[in-house]
């Protein structure tokens, strides 16, 4: 049972971290980062292609606006993320584990 605890709080955990990431990619963005700066550029890595394949898969996720396009990926990711975070919380609180 001690495994099994274990591996919902990993997968919770790599969860939050991944939603922070795209949080703070996203404010990044906004601000204007260095795109080779090595932490710009390792959020970069990590968010991108999961954000690039729900663009090429849903097309309306590219909003336009007056200074181009905004990419709504990123938000649909972290509802994804969240939803997915309830769902292992469920499951835990219903095996008794404290995630």
């Amino acid at each position: 049972m001690l495994l099994i605890e274990i591996l919902f709080k990993i997968s919770y955990y790599l969860l939050y971290f991944y939603m922070l990431c795209l949080i703070i990619t996203g404010i990044l963005s906004l601000v204007g980062a260095n795109p080779s700066n090595p932490i710009v550029g390792f959020l970069n890595a990590l968010t991108s292609p999961p954000c690039r394949f729900l663009t090429r898969k849903f097309p309306r996720l590219l909003v336009r606006s007056q200074h181009g396009y905004f990419d709504m990926s990123p938000i649909v990711l972290i509802l994804i993320i969240g939803c997915l975070m309830i769902i292992i919380q469920t499951i835990a609180n219903h095996l008794g584990f404290y995630v």
